[in-house]
């Protein structure tokens, strides 16, 4: 089809670029190169969609920060979510809320940090705009984040039991919490 089509010549450079590594299989020293060009390549395509995304707000007048918080952000939760999903109904629930954590974790520290600190390297400057809508974003953030962890722990505070260590259970209720 089509769609695999025009996939294919990324599917080879990164299958090119980041050797597979099965655990106990014949390339299994490789992890670490895997590993490394796996946050390359988070780090280039992060650039290629900020740029993107950035001339199309130019185009249409809408600020880039709108476009990055909200168009960039609903994208990128969309696989995640779906990977979340797809692990906790094989019984890994600690895997899916790793994974809703994590993924966002390596993608503002990687996919925006690395590309800003090869650019600072490099001595090209970056110019911030519209500043005053980003402190804006980020104070809402910052509810949301505090919202996020009254949530999470009004909804699990009743599954609390001292010197209780077993494997923790992601039941109904702190999965609707989660979403």
């Amino acid at each position: 089809s089509t769609a695999e089509a025009s996939v294919a010549p990324l599917e080879w450079l990164i299958g090119l670029t980041c050797p597979e590594c099965y655990h106990d299989g014949e390339h299994a020293q490789w992890y670490p190169i895997t590993l490394f060009s796996a946050f390359l390549w988070v780090a280039v395509l992060s650039l290629i969609i900020s740029a993107v995304v950035s001339r199309f707000g130019t185009l249409l007048n809408v600020p880039a920060a709108f476009l990055g918080m909200y168009i960039i952000a609903i994208g990128a939760e969309i696989p995640d979510t779906i990977q979340s999903i797809t692990v906790a109904k094989r019984g890994y629930g600690s895997m899916a809320v790793s994974n809703s954590c994590g993924s966002q974790i390596i993608n503002i520290l990687v996919g925006l940090g690395l590309p800003w600190f090869l650019s600072n390297s490099a001595g090209i400057p970056i110019d911030i705009q519209e500043h005053q809508d980003l402190k804006l974003m980020a104070v809402f953030q910052s509810g949301i984040m505090m919202f996020f962890a009254a949530v999470m722990l009004v909804s699990t505070a009743h599954t609390w039991r001292p010197g209780d260590h077993r494997k923790a259970v992601l039941g109904k209720g702190k999965g609707t919490a989660l979403l």
